[in-house]
């Protein structure tokens, strides 16, 4: 012994367990909190997001037409003064205007309005818009599309549609189908599939816009599925799928 004895830094076994495991008692209940958070703001989330949906659903698929004022009444003279002589500018070309339920397709929907009213008052428009609608059925099935279905969706619009091309439609069945989703989704199917398909047949012109997804990945995904909202190359494909003979 040198009479001095060394003093150990090493805590007893029981007090080190106690410390560990209050540690992991601490680290177990703030996960359990963390986790308890994130489910209440998805269950919040989720509620919100069904909210928004059935404030939507109360908006017609296709309203009627209104004065286009109503544009112009959306945006300050002052705090929004360029949207506002926009819609001003708009105002001198258009006198009215249909408001389109924003669900995804309204793009598309809104389109095929437009493209039926122009084809009530415009026989000839009826006969270019017949021969390329009715071309799209070759087209999309050379493009790999599956026979049966791509048949089926396109008889469907053809065969709403002839009563138009053919000069005896009703214009109020008109406007009651197109607010019915069992009848306005088999129409909106349609234009998805030729949007999609006037892309693939310009692969070469579109796939550099699109980024870490192949262009067929692309239209499944972006185009091809219901109530997905059209970005620029969307636009761009319907407007050449339905525009001209290509």
């Amino acid at each position: 012994m040198t009479g001095v004895e060394a003093v150990s830094n090493t805590e007893p076994a029981e007090v080190v367990d106690s410390s560990v495991k209050d540690t992991f008692v601490q680290v177990s209940d703030d996960a359990n909190r963390a986790t308890d958070d994130v489910q209440r703001q998805n269950e919040l989330t989720e509620a919100q997001l069904n909210q928004i949906e059935q404030e939507q659903k109360k908006v017609p698929l296709v309203g009627d037409r209104l004065p286009f004022e109503i544009v112009v009444m959306e945006y300050d003279p002052i705090e929004s003064s360029e949207y506002y002589t926009k819609a001003k500018d708009l105002l001198e070309t258009y006198s009215d205007i249909r408001l389109i339920r924003r669900d995804g397709n309204c793009f598309y929907r809104a389109v095929l309005v437009a493209q039926i009213e122009l084809m009530l008052n415009d026989r000839d428009e009826c006969t270019r818009f017949e021969q390329i609608s009715r071309g799209w059925q070759d087209r999309l099935i050379k493009l790999g599309y599956p026979d049966f279905t791509t048949s089926d969706f396109c008889e469907v619009f053809y065969k709403w549609m002839t009563p138009i091309w053919t000069h005896q439609a009703d214009r109020k069945k008109i406007f009651e189908d197109l607010n019915d989703d069992n009848e306005a989704n088999y129409l909106i199917i349609f234009l998805r599939l030729i949007t999609a398909g006037f892309l693939k047949e310009h692969s070469e012109e579109y796939a550099p816009f699109i980024e870490d997804s192949s262009l067929a990945d692309y239209c499944t995904t972006e185009i091809e599925s219901m109530w997905k909202d059209a970005d620029h190359l969307a636009v761009t494909g319907l407007v050449n799928a339905i525009g001209k003979f290509n």
